[in-house]
């Protein structure tokens, strides 16, 4: 495993970190991946650590996804790094960057993951431009000051909204949706613009909620009524399973989540990658991929491809 500093903050990270929403199961509404088992996601955490991952990401909206992770890492906690994330009280309630709830917030993922600090507190999905920014930011600086957190971060919805988190300047990181799918990131100059600012950029989506997989090309797509992905319209869906159809072209020698993590570690600028992982055998199949940059041949070739058709992205 490879690791990369995150940011300003002093904190380094793996090239592959672990994306902690799936395995926190069922959440209210279509707001997850569905049932999962609790001793195989302590199994794939495990793993990941024997593999040198050090990075895992998770929310307080993510199920049991705070509570795995604190329970696997409470005797090692200074040998990982938790990001976690505040905004969300459920996934469908409205967002509250109030004070009173960033302290709240934080407060209870402290007590679920039993630890008396996060490594990165990240605003999750947060419409910036109508926040009351200075007062969310100044926060954020105390809590840091006091200790309980040792940098800012923010997860943002749309690749354009990192580029306005970028001009606070106080944000160690911007986490954004980057796969061979959802390329915006680079088009839209986030990614570079963050490099020069010395800002980390923390890849989520490489697998485009698991359409680029083997698995994802002939998945059935009447997703269940707790999947999240069935909150898409069909006309997506099939457009989502005609792409991983074309993109695996480039590599057919090898897997199609293999050359997916691939593109993301080959991107200049990322800090990490963080894939979901539910179990042990998506631990070693994600981890292969650190060991396999891609050529600027084949980056070219997949950039190609994407420009080539829009129609990726159906219009909701």
């Amino acid at each position: 495993m490879k690791y990369k500093p995150l940011g300003t903050s002093g904190i380094m990270v793996s090239e592959i970190g672990f994306g902690g929403w799936g395995i926190g199961g069922v959440t209210p509404g279509p707001t997850s991946y569905g049932p999962t088992d609790d001793n195989e996601s302590q199994r794939a955490l495990e793993s990941a650590f024997d593999r040198g991952i050090t990075y895992y990401d998770t929310a307080g909206v993510y199920g049991k996804s705070e509570e795995l992770i604190g329970k696997t890492f409470k005797h090692r906690r200074g040998k990982v790094v938790i990001g976690t994330k505040v905004g969300f009280l459920e996934h469908h309630t409205p967002q509250d960057f109030s004070r009173k709830n960033i302290i709240a917030t934080l407060q209870k993922s402290l007590k679920n993951m039993e630890t008396d600090y996060i490594d990165l507190y990240q605003l999750h999905n947060p419409d910036l431009k109508n926040l009351p920014m200075d007062e969310i930011v100044g926060t954020l600086i105390k809590l840091r000051t006091q200790g309980l957190i040792r940098a800012l971060g923010v997860s943002v919805k749309h690749p354009d909204h990192g580029l306005t988190a970028l001009w606070y300047g106080e944000f160690t990181s911007i986490q954004v949706n980057l796969n061979m799918i959802d390329q915006r990131a680079v088009d839209n100059g986030l990614i570079k613009q963050a490099g020069e600012q010395s800002v980390g950029i923390i890849a989520r989506t490489p697998l485009n909620f698991g359409f680029l997989t083997d698995n994802g090309k002939t998945m059935n797509l009447d997703f269940g009524l707790q999947d999240h992905r069935s909150v898409w319209s069909m006309e997506q869906r099939v457009a989502w399973q005609k792409a991983a159809h074309l993109l695996s072209e480039v590599c057919p020698e090898e897997s199609l989540a293999t050359l997916a993590m691939r593109y993301c570690l080959s991107v200049d600028g990322v800090s990490t990658v963080i894939p979901g992982m539910l179990t042990v055998d998506d631990v070693l199949a994600n981890s292969v991929a650190v060991e396999l940059p891609l050529n600027q041949k084949t980056m070219f070739e997949i950039r190609h491809i994407y420009h080539e058709n829009d129609q990726f992205f159906v219009r909701q």
